[in-house]
């Protein structure tokens, strides 16, 4: 082995073993992360306001299934109600209009925006009725 070589490799391995205490890398052994904010977007006024608004929808239009539910009609399920034949067919058209709004809202967890509802009577296989509805009652008006 020549002197140059055992020199360059002497310098290698001094190199490689103080690389543990470079200033650099003592600071990041040191670094405290407890004041670092949560990765990702930081939701704005605007966002949250917007989940406020869907989280008020869904509680909402859940207390009216509730009313129908109560009724008799709504018999089973959220997003696919099966509903009683004779009682559904009794309902206005209004009401049964709303019924779909319901399951609609539902199915969107508070959103609005257009969803397919399908409902089902008790008892049949075939659905009694399947829409896509717009989804966009404001339930905060609804009594």
């Amino acid at each position: 082995m020549t002197l140059k070589t055992m020199l360059a490799a002497a310098l290698l391995a001094a190199t490689l073993t103080s690389c543990g205490d470079a200033p650099a890398m003592k600071a990041e052994e040191t670094k405290d992360d407890s004041d670092m904010t949560p990765l990702g977007p930081v939701p704005t006024e605007a966002a949250q306001q917007e989940v406020h608004v869907q989280q008020t929808r869904l509680v909402s239009c859940a207390a009216r299934q509730k009313y129908y539910r109560d009724l008799g009609v709504w018999v089973s399920g959220g997003v696919s109600p099966t509903v009683d034949r004779a009682s559904w067919e009794a309902l206005s058209t209004d009401a049964q209009d709303e019924i779909f709004d319901i399951a609609a809202c539902l199915a969107a967890s508070g959103k609005k925006g257009p969803q397919e509802v399908t409902i089902s009577a008790q008892g049949f296989d075939a659905p009694v009725v399947v829409r896509t509805v717009p989804n966009q009652r404001d339930w905060s008006a609804t009594p």
